[in-house]
């Protein structure tokens, strides 16, 4: 009985102590946990912070990266964007130049362009890059824009001069596309020619425009020259004073078209 006592006791010790124990080891967990909280808790927010602004500067340097990039691409297309517009310019004039190439079966037309200006202000005559090597020979015609630009008077190898329509030098035979009175046509000033030797019968009217007559050799009709502005006569003269309006100005006109007789380029060959 004693023993049964003692074993009874012993187990009522174990019970309570190993209650103890286990109330002892929650109650230091459950303080360690609630002690190391709010360091934790600031750790980890430290942590978090932390790694949100290596992300900022992160995405920061890659932002200012990609900036870079399409700066740079922005600049060749720009660039891209003048080339084209500038190649879609010339294909414009260039057709326009073309654009009388079916009317003229008898002539071979060449393109050139301006490669100079006169310089002095005593005559008016620009420089061309076509010359011997390309059937040019003194005399052809030259047009731009449609109109009458001058006529070849120098030829070397590799270039040419031309004379323009606007110098007191130049003259060539003509016609009113109206009335169809033959008339000589000189040029007076960039702005405007003049008909000469118009007599007082001929049926010249303002408003009228004046082409090349195709009377002299080499040159092709129906070029237009430019329009008549004013016609003025007095009593007593021999001539009426004609004044034409010039259609060409030579410092805007990057291209011209070189008339050669077929004949002229055939005997080149």
């Amino acid at each position: 009985m004693r023993k049964k006592f003692a074993l009874i006791g012993l187990v009522i010790i174990l019970i309570i102590g190993g209650g103890l124990f286990v109330v002892r080891t929650e109650f230091v967990k459950g303080l360690a946990l609630n002690v190391s909280y709010p360091f934790m808790y600031t750790f980890d927010k430290i942590s978090s912070f932390l790694d949100y602004i290596s992300q900022m500067v992160s995405s920061k340097t890659q932002l200012i990266q990609e900036n870079n990039q399409l700066q740079k691409k922005i600049e060749l297309l720009k660039a891209q964007i003048i080339y084209l517009k500038r190649l879609e310019d010339e294909n414009t004039k260039l057709k326009k130049q073309l654009n009388v190439v079916d009317r003229y079966p008898d002539f071979k037309l060449i393109t050139g362009r301006i490669i100079g200006y006169s310089p002095d202000n005593w005559s008016e005559y620009v420089i061309i890059n076509l010359g011997k090597k390309d059937g040019i020979k003194e005399g052809n015609i030259v047009v731009s824009n449609g109109y009458l630009f001058g006529q070849v008077y120098q030829v070397g190898e590799f270039s040419s001069s031309i004379i323009l329509i606007s110098d007191k030098n130049f003259r060539i035979s003509a016609r009113c596309k109206k009335t169809g009175e033959f008339v000589l046509f000189q040029g007076k000033n960039e702005k405007e020619g003049q008909l000469i030797f118009v007599k007082p019968e001929q049926d010249i009217r303002i408003g009228d425009f004046v082409e090349t007559s195709g009377i002299e050799n080499k040159i092709p009709e129906g070029i237009p020259i430019g329009e008549i502005s004013s016609i003025s006569y007095e009593e007593g003269n021999f001539y009426k004073n004609v004044k034409v309006s010039l259609k060409i100005n030579p410092f805007k006109t990057e291209y011209v078209v070189v008339f050669i007789p077929v004949l002229q380029d055939e005997a080149k060959k």
